[in-house]
Formats: structure tokens, C-alpha cells, sequence
């Protein structure tokens, strides 16, 4: 900052509107001289004020009203107006300050005094006026100096150059960061010290993964080294600091292991797959045989019911034959009946004959022609019906073993469909149990991708803990940082209630000095101009050159000795509570530092232990973003423990289906197995229903039943034809009857007809007996058959020849699949086949358990090894870093024996050291 012009108005001892020009002289050096009290100190209490808003000392600071000049009226406005400028790059920019103090002006209206209130205005170098309520707080980052630094190093008071000099290395190395921009080589070393940091994390983290992963090695029993593996490792475990002899050891056992257990692993593979192919032929040994005894069962039930058809089988050709017989008997039945109906008409005739014998001439030649036509009519409707009964009782069986094809296709089409399905559901069940091996293998895949979950869940745990005690440290943080604002409040009043009693008593004190001074002048007759001897110094400014003394003023006149003693009683009362206020200040001042201290070691404390779980930690840290990264990481380990848990919960469902997987893949094995069975029984069932069906088929007279149904109704046609023509035959014998005498008619063709009738009636008699024959059943017999038998009692009959033929087919058949399934191979003890099953089983059970063991051990040894061997890696490439950034670090910062000095300090010293010699050099010259 270079001070352009300054203007002051009623401001200290100048009453008047005075400016001062600091660019009016030729040289970059000028002197502002004066008497004692001329008003030299107030010029630079003008700058300072119109910048900072305080006068220039540090010990007497003056403001407001008390900056008001004393010799100028109340109606005189005081102000300071301070024309600077800054530079900006290569540009001067030029500022405009003018700032008013608080003062007193008369009143407006009336009498009295009323007390104006600060006012300060800042014109920029493009001619806006900066925000009055930002001038302060912008003034200051112009200048780049608070108003402590600035009395320091740039204007500095009467008497208070010592404080610069006594200043703490701290204070005045910031004060000249601010003076020669030295900033950048602290933040080096800041720099410096957070990657050396960074390193020492990145070490211990590498030491936690280290550590994390020895311990999980695996360390068998049987293993010949494994009691020093153990104790290296234990070392490990333990240690504060990571040996790297202690993990080249773990790290070669750990490699030997891997191979050991590689061997170990591949010989248990062996046994396992031997193992397996053993139980598979034992397995399919015991199902095969399952299989055969099955056969023989199933050979047994059929030779059963083949011994219990061949003990029925007399009594079913006794069935035959007495269907045969109740078929015969109602076939001469039926020719019975016709021989009866011409033997009552015979008798008919003979009986009318007797009754008609004078009816004969033309009556009995009509009737005889008529007699002849009926009767052959009679007699070839005779015919029709005998032969329309048999075809009657010939389509009825035909329709009856076609309904019986009907069903036997049925029943053979549901055996086909049951055996499709069986077929169909023992390919099912064979799938299910691939498609569970495969999931079995899937499901042990993934069990083998998230076994390292458990682990995982643990070190976030331990993050949700550690979090847990960061959120503790935030809040403790939080509290500090309340408890220093709270202190800083009250040690600022303490402050101010100091400055106050300083200010008055220094008011007090110079008035008792001064006073005292003259009072002691006056009684000793010692005059001011007398104490100032030439080439004498000046006891104030050290001047040997006095060219014009100030006089003592005569108001002291009427000075007393009880009006000094009373000003001194006052002084040290004041002195008094200023000591006081002193002494509670510097307490308020202590506590505030002591509590900051605490604040700042504890936020120090919370950067490093956040940032060793954190990345991109600030430093310093404040509270407020401590809490906004605290936030973020636990909403990262909130969704972290999510992802976690979710594959913790999958892991657990996976191994609780493996729990059961042997279980279940036994059941699927049996339900193949059955499935397999019930496709043995509908091939049985299907040969016995095709075996029906060929029976049927031999017996069927009709191809169709259309075709039966047909010749029925073709039989029936001609049947009624004949009826109709008889009918017609008898209606013309009736009607010539009636033409003629009805009695001569009627003798006529009684005598023509009876001895026809009787012919008819020995033939027919002749066919009854001949049926009898033919039959060989006499009449008693038929007769006694068609008592005792309806006529449907051959349906029953013939449905039980039927299903003894069935049940007999259905025999032959299972005894021919059983005994081509068991294809002269001998009946298999279940017992042992099944010891020796459950034996490979449980071999192949302890052989995959052995396999587990080394395979569960191979890897976990083997991802520690390959975790372990990049972190070995990144360890000495950190380490490498770590010391070189140390060595910088600390030659740096200045924390090497011999060169205590920090980088920034020297450069400051050698900049002031060249300040200093390029100004003694200018004063040489000069």
C-alpha cells in the first residue's frame, strides 16, 4: 500500500481542513518533522484510522470521540480522507477511503449535543463505492495486513518497535508469509507432511490386509512344518510394526503349503472320482436288481394266476359247453314252437272239417287254390323267421363282441397313453435329477464365489464401528467448538472491559503526569526550554537538535500538591482494576488458547484417524466438513453392509439347500426308479389288453357293427315281406271263403289243406326231432335247460369265458416280460447288494469331505498367498516413497538434527536479510 494523499478535518490537533500530499516530493525518501506534540503521531493516526478505524498505537488506542479535535467547534465535521494505492499485477490501482469517526455535533434544534455514529465510504479504482457494511472486512484485503500486522511491520508507533522484535516466531513469521508471499513454501511442507502421512496409512493398511490375510491361512494339523508356521505366524498377528523377515518367512511356508496341498488335493480328486464310479456301479448293481427281483416277483404272480386258470380251466369248458347246450335248447326251442303252431292248426282243421263237411264244390276248389297260396306263403314266412331269429341271434353276439373290441381298444389305448406317460414321467424324473445335479454344481460354485462374505462382513462391521467412534469424535468436536465460541465471547468482553479500563487509565495517567511534571516545573522554577540542551538528546525523541522547544502552557497555574495526591490515589485505583481486568483477561485469554488447543488437537487427532478410513480428508479439517464426510461414509458402509448382507442371505440359502441336496437327489433317484417301474406294469397291462383284442377280433362275424345292424334290418324287411305276403294270401283264402258257401268253402280247403298241415306238421316234426338229434338233447332235456336257464344267461356265462381268456392272456404275458427280463439270470440278494451300496456311499461321502478339507484349505491358503504377494510388492514401493518423502519432509520442516530451521523461515530471513541490506545500502547512499 502506497498513502497518495491524506486530508483531516477536526481530526486530533489539526482543526482545520489540512492535506498532505505524499507525491509532491522528488525522492522516494521524505521526513515528517515536528515539535513535540506538533500533531506528527496524528498523520500516521490518520492513515491507520482511515483504513482500520483505530489510531495508531497499540498501547493507547484511540477512537471515536476521543479522535475529535479539541480545537476545532462542535459544527466542524471531522473526517479522514486517504488517497492510496495498491498494485494489481503491473497497474496501480488507486483507492479512495473517507471515514468519519463517532463524534460530538450540536444539536439541530435546540440546545445540547448529540453523539454521530462511525461512517465510513471506499471508492474503488472504476469510481463505484464499495458496500459500507463489506468496506471494513474489503479495506483489509486490499491491504493484505490486519491492523496488528500493519503497526508492525509498516507503520509502526512510538515506543512499540520492541513488540515487533519480542513478537513469537509464529506471529511474525505469518506476518512476513503476508509481506513476502511465502505461503507456497509452508504449503510444501504441508503437502510434504499429508503424503508422508498418506504413506504412513497406506503402510498400516497394508499392515491390517497383511495381518487380515496371515490370518486366514490355513495351517493343517499333519503338515511337518506346521508348529513354525504357527509361531512365525503368531509374530505376525501380534506385531505393532510388519517384519518383512517375519513375512518372507510366512510367505515361503505359505507357498510350500499351497504345493502340499495341491498334491493333496489332486490325490483326493482321484480317490473321490474311484470313489464316485464305485457307488455308481453299486448303485446301478443294487437298481438293476431292484429291477429283477421285480421280474421274478412279477413272474411268480404270473405263474400264480396261470396255475389258478389252469385249475378253472375244466370248469370253464364246462361254462363253454353249457352255453353251447342253453343256445341248442333255445334253438329247438324256436323250431318247437313252429312244429306246435302246425300241429294246432291241423287240429284246428280237423275240428272245422267235422263241423263243414257239406261245404265242397266251388267253395272248396277257391279254397284249395286260396289254401295252397296261403300255405305257401305261410311257409316261406316260416322261413324268413326261422332265418331272420338266427340272424337276430347271430348279429346280438356279433354286437356284443363288438362292444367288447370297443372296450378292449379302449382299455389297449389307455394302456399305450399309460405308457406314454410313464415313459413321459420316467424321463421327467430322470431330468429333475440332472437338472438338481447341475444346480448342485451351480449352488457350490457360488458357495465357493461368496465365501469370502463372512470376512467382508467382519471388516465392515469393523468400519461400522469405527464410524461409530468417529461420530462420537465429530460430536465431541462439536462441543469443543461450542465451549471455544462460548469462551472467545466472554474473553472478548473481558477484552474489552480492559481496553476500556486502559484507556482510562491512561487517560488518567498522562493527566497526572503531565500534571505532576508541571506542578514539580513550577516549584522548581524549571523551565521546558531549559531541559532541552543543545547537543544534548531529546529524553523523547533523542534529538541532539532543538530548534524550537515547545513553552509550558499556563494552565497549570493553580496546580496544588492535594489536587497531584488525589489524581495519584485516583491513577492507582484505576491501575487497580486495570490490573484486575488484565488479569482476568489474560485468564479469559489462556482459557480461550487452552481450549482452541484442545479443539484443534482433537480436530488433528479426528483428520488422521479419518483419514485412514476416508478418502480426500481435508487438512486442516473443520467440524462442519467432518461431519458432511462422516455422512457420506456411512451412507457408502450403509450401502456397502446392504450389498453385503444381501450376499450373506444368498449364501445362507445356498447352504441351507445343499443341507438336504443328498436327500432330495435320493428321493428323485427312487421316483426314477418308480417311474421306471410303472413303466414295466403298463407294458404288462398293455400286452394283456392286446391279447383280449386279438381274442375279440377272432370271434367277430361282422366287421362293423353297420354291418351287422344292416343284415338285421335286411333279415327284417324280408321277414316282414313274407308276413305281409302271407297276410295277403290269408285275406284272399278268407275272402273266397266268403264268396262261397261258407261251410263247403271252408270243408274244401280243410281237406285240402289238412293233409298238407299234416304233412307240414311231420316235417316240422321231423326238423324238431333232427334238431334233437343234431343237439343231442331230448326234449325233456332242452325243455328242462329253458326252465332252468334264461336266455340271457349266456351273457353272464360268456363274460366269465371271457375274462378267464383275459386273465390268462394278461398271465402269458407278464410271464413272458418277466422271463425275457430276467434272461436266465439268478434271483439277487437285495440285502447285500444294498450293504454294499450304502458302504460305497459312504466311502464316496468321506472321500468328497477329505476332497472338501484339502480343496477348502487350498484356497483359502492360496488367495491369502495371492493376496499377500502384491501387498509384499506395494509395501516396498510405499516404503521407498515413505522415506524419501520423510527425508524431505523433515529437511524441510526443519526437524533434522543440526538444521532446525524450516524452508520458509530461511527464505523469510533471507529476503529480510536482502531488505535489510538494500536499505542500508539506500541510507549509505543517502
Amino acid at each position: 500500500m502506497k498513502p497518495l494523499k491524506l486530508t483531516m478535518q477536526a481530526f486530533g490537533s489539526y482543526s482545520k481542513k489540512t492535506t498532505i500530499d505524499f507525491t509532491r516530493p522528488n525522492q522516494n525518501l521524505f521526513l515528517v518533522t515536528g515539535d513535540t506534540g506538533a500533531g506528527k503521531t496524528t498523520i500516521f493516526d490518520a492513515i491507520v484510522f482511515a483504513i482500520y478505524g483505530e489510531a495508531s498505537s497499540g498501547s493507547n488506542k484511540k477512537d471515536g470521540t476521543e479522535l475529535q479535535s479539541q480545537f476545532a467547534a462542535y459544527t466542524v465535521e471531522p473526517f479522514v480522507e486517504l488517497i492510496f494505492s495498491e498494485k494489481n499485477g503491473e497497474q496501480d490501482a488507486v483507492y479512495t477511503v473517507q471515514r468519519i469517526p463517532r463524534h460530538v455535533r450540536p444539536l439541530k434544534r435546540g440546545s445540547g449535543s448529540k453523539e454521530e455514529s462511525e461512517r465510513v465510504s471506499l471508492r474503488m479504482p472504476d469510481g463505484t463505492e464499495y458496500p459500507q457494511k463489506e468496506t471494513d472486512r474489503k479495506l483489509e484485503e486490499i491491504v493484505g495486513l490486519t491492523k496488528k500486522q500493519f503497526m508492525q511491520v509498516a507503520m509502526i508507533a512510538q515506543g512499540e518497535f520492541m513488540e515487533l522484535l519480542r513478537a513469537k516466531s509464529d506471529d511474525k513469521k505469518v506476518i512476513f508469509r503476508k509481506l513476502f508471499h511465502t505461503d507456497l513454501f509452508q504449503h510444501i511442507v504441508d503437502e510434504l507432511g499429508k503424503r508422508r502421512r498418506e504413506k504412513l496409512s497406506d503402510m498400516a493398511e497394508i499392515r491390517t490386509v497383511c495381518q487380515t490375510e496371515v490370518g486366514r491361512i490355513v495351517v493343517p494339523e499333519d503338515y511337518e512344518d506346521a508348529e513354525a508356521l504357527q509361531v512365525v505366524r503368531k509374530r505376525v498377528l501380534t506385531s505393532d510394526k510388519l517384519s518383512v523377515t517375519d513375512m518372507e518367512a510366512v510367505m515361503a511356508a505359505l507357498e510350500k503349503l499351497c504345493h502340499m496341498l495341491d498334491e493333496h488335493k489332486k490325490n483326493a480328486q482321484k480317490a473321490y472320482e474311484e470313489a464316485g464310479r464305485l457307488r455308481d456301479r453299486k448303485r446301478d448293481a443294487y437298481t438293476g436288481a431292484i429291477g429283477l427281483q421285480k421280474s421274478y416277483e412279477q413272474w411268480e404272480r404270473a405263474e400264480k394266476e396261470l396255475a389258478e386258470c389252469a385249475a378253472a380251466e375244466k370248469e370253464i369248458e364246462e361254462t363253454v359247453k353249457r352255453i353251447a347246450a342253453i343256445d341248442a335248447a333255445y334253438e329247438i326251442r324256436s323250431v318247437y314252437q313252429r312244429f306246435s303252431d302246425v300241429e294246432n292248426t291241423v287240429f284246428d282243421m280237423e275240428e272245422r272239417l267235422k263241423e263243414q263237411l257239406e261245404v265242397q264244390p266251388e267253395l272248396a276248389r277257391i279254397y284249395r287254390k286260396a289254401s295252397d297260396a296261403e300255405t305257401e306263403a305261410k311257409r316261406q314266412q316260416e322261413i324268413e323267421l326261422e332265418s331272420f331269429a338266427k340272424v337276430s341271434e347271430r348279429v346280438k353276439k356279433a354286437l356284443s363282441i363288438l362292444d367288447k373290441i370297443r372296450t378292449a381298444k379302449k382299455e389297449t389305448a389307455a394302456g399305450e397313453a399309460a405308457l406314454k406317460c410313464a415313459e413321459t414321467a420316467e424321463a421327467q424324473a430322470e431330468q429333475q435329477l440332472k437338472a438338481l445335479e447341475i444346480q448342485e454344481q451351480k449352488w457350490r460354485k457360488q458357495v465357493e464365489e461368496l465365501s469370502s462374505t463372512d470376512i467382508l462382513l467382519e471388516r465392515w462391521k469393523r468400519k461400522e464401528e469405527e464410524a461409530g467412534e468417529i461420530e462420537n469424535a465429530v460430536s465431541l468436536a462439536k462441543t469443543l467448538q461450542c465451549d471455544v465460541k462460548a469462551q472467545k465471547r466472554k474473553a472478548e468482553k473481558a477484552q474489552q472491559e480492559y481496553s476500556a479500563i486502559r484507556q482510562k487509565f491512561a487517560g488518567k495517567n498522562a493527566e497526572y503526569a503531565a500534571k505532576n511534571t508541571a506542578f514539580l516545573d513550577a516549584q522548581a522554577g524549571f523551565l521546558a526550554r531549559e531541559k532541552l540542551k543543545p547537543g544534548e538528546p531529546c529524553p523523547v525523541c533523542g534529538s541532539k537538535e532543538h530548534p524550537h522547544p515547545c513553552d509550558i502552557s499556563k494552565d497549570y497555574g493553580n496546580l496544588t500538591r492535594e489536587i497531584i495526591e488525589n489524581l495519584a490515589r485516583e491513577v492507582a485505583a484505576i491501575q487497580q482494576k486495570q490490573q484486575k481486568k488484565a488479569q482476568a483477561a489474560g485468564s479469559a485469554s489462556d482459557l480461550l488458547a487452552e481450549k482452541k488447543s484442545h479443539l484443534e488437537e482433537t480436530m488433528r487427532q479426528l483428520q488422521k484417524r479419518m483419514a485412514k478410513s476416508i478418502s480426500n480428508v481435508p487438512e486442516p479439517l473443520t467440524q462442519e466438513r467432518a461431519e458432511a464426510l462422516l455422512t457420506g461414509w456411512k451412507q457408502e458402509i450403509e450401502r456397502e453392509g446392504a450389498a453385503l448382507q444381501k450376499n450373506a442371505e444368498i449364501l445362507i440359502q445356498i447352504r441351507n439347500s445343499l443341507k438336504d441336496i443328498d436327500t432330495r437327489k435320493q428321493s428323485l433317484k427312487e421316483a426314477a426308479e418308480r417311474e421306471a417301474q410303472n413303466v414295466v406294469n403298463a407294458k404288462t397291462t398293455l400286452a394283456g389288453s392286446r391279447a383280449a383284442l386279438a381274442g375279440f377280433e377272432a370271434d367277430r362275424d361282422y366287421p362293423t357293427a353297420e354291418e351287422a345292424n344292416a343284415a338285421l334290418a335286411e333279415a327284417a324287411a324280408t321277414k316282414n315281406k313274407k308276413e305281409d305276403d302271407w297276410r295277403t294270401a290269408n285275406k284272399e283264402a278268407r275272402a273266397a271263403k266268403e264268396r262261397l258257401d261258407h261251410t263247403g268253402a271252408l270243408i274244401a280247403r280243410y281237406h285240402k289243406e289238412l293233409p298238407e298241415q299234416k304233412e307240414e306238421r311231420d316235417r316240422r316234426k321231423a326238423a324238431y326231432e333232427k334238431s334233437m338229434e343234431e343237439k343231442e338233447l331230448a326234449e325233456s332235456e332242452w325243455k328242462d335247460i329253458t326252465m332252468k336257464y334264461l336266455r340271457s344267461e349266456t351273457d353272464r356265462l360268456q363274460a366269465e369265458v371271457e375274462a378267464y381268456h383275459k386273465k390268462k392272456a394278461t398271465a402269458e404275458g407278464m410271464r413272458e416280460s418277466a422271463k425275457k427280463a430276467i434272461d436266465d439270470r439268478n434271483r439277487p440278494d437285495l440285502v447285500e447288494l444294498e450293504s454294499a451300496k450304502r458302504q460305497a456311499e459312504e466311502q464316496l461321502a468321506e472321500a468328497q469331505r477329505e476332497l472338501e478339507r484339502f480343496k477348502d484349505d487350498y484356497k483359502a491358503n492360496l488367495n491369502a498367498y495371492h493376496a499377500l504377494a502384491p501387498k509384499m510388492e506395494e509395501r516396498s514401493r510405499v516404503m521407498r516413497e515413505y522415506t524419501r518423502l520423510d527425508s524431505l519432509y523433515n529437511r524441510l520442516a526443519g526437524k533434522v538434527s543440526g538444521s532446525r530451521m524450516d524452508i520458509e523461515t530461511f527464505v523469510q530471513r533471507y529476503y529480510l536479510q536482502r531488505i535489510l541490506y538494500a536499505a542500508n545500502a539506500r541510507f549509505y547512499e543517502m
